[in-house]
């Protein structure tokens, strides 16, 4: 695992920790963006939650939420959400972080591929249940490691019409691996009609095709 976490910072005074701010200059964490009023930053084990503390102690007044997750965790990345005040860290709770990944070279509809994603993702949020137990958020899944026969069990969630068959493979908790082929044009009505006849013109008298 790495030590490098990746931490999406909000205030309910978004100039304490907007660019240029004394917690953004002083801060050892590299402030890599900012929307929506929420800055994101990439840090080194736990030294943004130390810096996030120490700041609502100066700003007691103030409301500081963190989302962050180990940037290198592809398979199994969940995202840990915090909310500190005052000097007091609460957890809100936790969630999968699904990551898609696809072959570069294959072209296809930004807007079919957005509405595979949707779907996808409702599938998973029905199947993957963050419970609380003993006062700690688990995520409650079905198990992807191997069983006591040795067997393996991985998710594969198919999305297709006429043209088009998506398909993604759920690997462990959050990595996704997409696909997409194009499928054989079916015969149309008057195709499939003439096959019809040709069959019952081949048959006996008594209607057997022997």
């Amino acid at each position: 695992m790495s030590y490098h976490s990746y931490t999406i910072l909000e205030c309910t005074n978004p100039e304490l920790i907007s660019s240029g701010s004394t917690f953004v200059k002083e801060s050892n964490s590299k402030l890599l963006k900012i929307e929506n009023n929420k800055s994101h930053f990439v840090t080194w084990k736990s030294t943004m939650d130390n810096e996030i503390f120490r700041l609502s102690l100066i700003f007691p007044e103030d409301t500081f939420t963190a989302k962050w997750h180990w940037d290198d965790d592809y398979y199994d990345r969940i995202i840990y959400s915090y909310e500190y005040k005052n000097g007091q860290c609460k957890v809100l709770g936790i969630e999968p972080e699904y990551l898609f990944f696809n072959h570069p070279e294959i072209k296809w509809n930004d807007e079919h591929y957005m509405a595979f994603r949707d779907h996808v993702l409702e599938y998973l949020k029905r199947l993957d249940i963050v419970k609380k137990v003993n006062g700690c958020f688990e995520l409650d899944k079905l198990n992807n490691e191997r069983d006591e026969y040795g067997y393996e069990s991985q998710i594969t969630i198919t999305y297709e019409n006429d043209q088009y068959m998506w398909t993604a493979e759920r690997t462990g908790i959050s990595f996704i691996e997409v696909s997409v082929e194009k499928k054989a044009p079916r015969k149309n009505n008057l195709e499939k009609s003439t096959d019809i006849n040709e069959i019952i013109d081949s048959t006996s008298d008594d209607g057997l095709p022997f």
